[in-house]
């Protein structure tokens, strides 16, 4: 046992003396593995909030968490196609502790026109007090006033880039025509313009007018019923599970409730991709970090294959001096981990004070509204700096194995 732990002892001594020997090599090979460690974190980090970022936008800013209709409606987009009894639903919703907030909607592709010009837009009727506990709708006006659902029902909300193109400003009347449900006619009604929003989505802001729920189920023909009952719960994350018995409750022969994973696939496809993004990234970085180790370990081996052949011509076994080559590793990788690690963490913690402004850019049709500002987590600090460290060692099995292969006549005979 003694015998052992002077042996290990030794070892280690010999590790850390022998890269010392070299400052200015090793600390270049620890420089590699500490940037690589410390862009894996910024990196992921990045990754993840933009994520987290893309989710929050696609359902906070207007879709919702998760959404009821009727069965068949998002395939064709059929406005016959209704929910005949939303009041149930909202209550049944108002009895969930997962859920926070719901919404229901009237959906209609229509016409609107103004003494200057005319676009195809989408129409929803909104209840305004509902609407503003699901949606950022609200918050957005940057002109005028937000709907009142005991005002007057011609109230129109239209967006800043559609009022542009209508040349229309606040007060001004405009002509809303949609299809009658009921009577399979055109519905044409005059609006006047209470308020003005801005998304940072062309979609939203070129293509969308919001009025009162109940003058858009008069103008649809469609009576009480509607197309949409948007929701929010209480921690966002659950709308991923496609198994949640709220969604069971709330889904019938008739009706299907679903999270934003099943309403927006693209979405949710790209954001399955992050992951292997990461990896992706990892892996660069880590073949860029091995060869700089693989680098280093060998020049240090071919410097000392003279002691090398003496210690193996004295007696010492093979695995002793592969044993020695991967303890230079370990703490060289350890060394270079604490720096990198405190390197990333400072870095991302930087750059999440700051943000990242990507200025509304589309991603999979969903419009960035807010700072990236990425975090810190427990993969961080645990989870990466393991892998690299594994990864390093992994690096240095073959510069470890050369060593223990050197044949001492011939290192013998060497002269560096």
């Amino acid at each position: 046992m003694t015998t052992f732990i002077t042996t290990f002892i030794t070892t280690w001594k010999l590790a850390l003396r022998n890269l010392a020997r070299n400052r200015r090599r090793t600390a270049l090979t620890a420089m590699i593995i500490s940037l690589s460690l410390a862009a894996l974190v910024l990196t992921d980090g990045v990754i993840a909030a933009m994520g987290d970022t893309l989710v929050r936008s696609a359902t906070r800013l207007y879709g919702g968490d998760a959404q009821v209709h009727q069965r068949g409606y998002l395939d064709a987009r059929d406005e016959a196609l209704t929910l005949q009894q939303p009041d149930e639903i909202l209550q049944q919703l108002d009895q969930q502790t997962l859920v926070e907030a719901a919404t229901p909607r009237a959906l209609a592709l229509g016409m609107v026109s103004s003494s200057a010009n005319n676009r195809a837009v989408q129409v929803t009727g909104i209840n305004a007090a509902r609407e503003a506990r699901v949606s950022k709708l609200e918050s957005v006006i940057v002109a005028g006033q937000y709907l009142n659902d005991d005002g007057d029902e011609t109230q129109i909300l239209i967006g800043e880039r559609l009022a542009d193109l209508l040349e229309v400003e606040l007060g001004d009347r405009l002509v809303l025509s949609l299809h009658n449900q009921r009577d399979q006619t055109a519905e044409q009604q005059l609006f006047r313009v209470s308020g003005v929003f801005r998304f940072d989505a062309r979609e939203f802001d070129e293509n969308s007018v919001f009025i009162l729920l109940p003058r858009a189920q008069q103008m649809l023909g469609i009576g009480n019923s509607v197309h949409e009952v948007a929701f929010n719960l209480t921690e966002a994350s659950l709308a991923g599970q496609a198994d949640l018995p709220l969604f069971a409750q709330l889904s019938n022969d008739d009706r299907v409730a679903e999270g934003w994973p099943q309403l927006m696939p693209q979405l949710s496809g790209m954001l399955a991709m992050t992951n292997v993004s990461t990896i992706i990234v990892g892996v660069i970085l880590f073949v860029l970090s091995a060869l700089g180790v693989i680098n280093g370990l060998f020049m240090s081996i071919y410097e000392r294959t003279w002691e090398f052949g003496v210690l193996l011509a004295i007696g010492t076994r093979r695995r002793k001096l592969f044993a020695l080559i991967l303890a230079e590793g370990l703490l060289l990788g350890i060394g270079a981990i604490i720096v990198g690690l405190v390197l990333g963490v400072v870095i991302t913690l930087w750059v999440a004070h700051v943000g990242i402004d990507y200025g509304g850019m589309e991603v999979a049709g969903v419009a960035l509204n807010e700072m990236i500002r990425p975090g810190i987590t427990a993969s961080h600090l645990i989870t990466l700096p393991l892998w690299v460290l594994a990864l390093t060692l992994v690096a240095c099995l073959y510069p470890a194995a050369h060593a223990a292969r050197i044949v001492p006549a011939t290192a013998l005979h060497k002269s560096l």
